[in-house]
């Protein structure tokens, strides 16, 4: 019985360490960091975040558009130094526009239809704000 009982003390150890260690790992990770993991925007909004690699070396976003418009997203670095390359893409992953900032900042637009569209903000260290307008 004392065996027995040893083993399952032992397990419950085992399983609490891995616990934790899952638990750490994940909050190690990003966020955003990939297109499943897209934060939702909002046509008129501004999103203000950073990158730091080598944790976080890309953010995504995404907004729903209801009806055919011209889609401007727009980044500026900070520092004005850093730089950041900013894509956008449809829904299936089809690349529509790439723009990298010069002095702080880069945009990018689009006529798109109904939909999803997808925003990726990647590079070195740099806080950021995104549109989307």
């Amino acid at each position: 019985m004392g065996r027995r009982i040893r083993m399952m003390v032992g397990m419950g150890v085992v399983g609490g360490v891995l616990a934790i260690a899952t638990f750490a790992m994940a909050q190690g990770r990003d966020a955003d960091g990939t297109r499943m993991q897209a934060r939702q925007l909002t046509v008129g909004a501004a999103h203000s975040d950073r990158l730091s690699p080598p944790q976080d070396r890309e953010d995504w976003y995404f907004v729903r558009v209801d009806e055919a418009v011209s889609l401007t997203v727009s980044v500026k670095a900070r520092p004005a130094s850093a730089t950041l390359r900013l894509e956008m893409q449809g829904a299936t992953g089809d690349r529509l526009a790439v723009a990298t900032t010069e002095q702080g900042s880069a945009q990018v637009s689009q006529r798109v239809n109904p939909g999803i569209y997808y925003m990726q903000v990647s590079g070195g260290e740099a806080r950021y704000e995104l549109s989307v307008r």
